[in-house]
């Protein structure tokens, strides 16, 4: 699966490299809103419910523009996941770096622009803490939770000049919980602020 979802990025972002486009360079900043959504699969004990929790994300930011109208947007960033339980107060934070890749439409508004985005992400896990206590992140048994996430976002937001301003949706597809008890999957809100850099 992991492969599968590789090569699909690597061929689209080699794909809109090789295509007529402008590049331009940027970075992000953002705060997010996450939580984590957890099925119970098994006879145990259902686990407290959760509700969102505040984090944020910063990283770089390709844009390949196609005309006025139309970009593909690649971002690495480094996001805070997890979520916060409703009974104790007690947070669970959980490190990704991630990689969306979106398709962005512009409508031209005169002095300002409307976005309409929507793409995949690719998240890898770095690690995470519960209460000053340590959360692992791998592919083994002994791991609080699988490293690899994917999923889909989608999004709007509003350009002035070299300015975006946009608010997005994650959707997290993949399971990331390794026990049998359990489904756990990653979803969020963003509000993102990025600077391309250049004319």
């Amino acid at each position: 699966m992991l492969r599968k979802v590789l090569v699909v990025i690597a061929v689209a972002i080699l794909t809109v490299g090789s295509a007529q486009a402008q590049f331009k360079f940027g970075v992000r900043a953002g705060f997010n809103l996450t939580n984590l959504s957890f099925d119970q699969e098994s006879g145990s004990l259902i686990r407290s419910d959760t509700k969102f929790k505040p984090g944020f994300q910063i990283g770089a930011v390709g844009d390949y523009s196609f005309g006025e109208s139309f970009a593909i947007q690649p971002a690495l960033v480094f996001a805070t996941q997890g979520c916060a339980i409703k009974d104790s107060g007690e947070t669970e934070n959980l490190y990704y770096l991630q990689l969306p890749i979106n398709a962005q439409y512009k409508l031209d508004l005169g002095k300002m622009k409307l976005l309409l985005q929507a793409g995949p992400y690719l998240g890898y896990g770095l690690g995470g803490k519960y209460e000053g206590e340590d959360i692992t992140m791998g592919g083994g048994d002994d791991a609080d939770y699988k490293a690899l996430d994917f999923g889909v976002g989608v999004g709007a937001g509003l350009q002035f000049g070299n300015i975006q301003a946009a608010l997005g949706y994650n959707i997290g597809i993949i399971d990331i919980d390794p026990s049998e008890y359990y489904s756990a999957k990653n979803s969020g809100l963003a509000l993102t602020l990025t600077y391309l850099f250049g004319k």
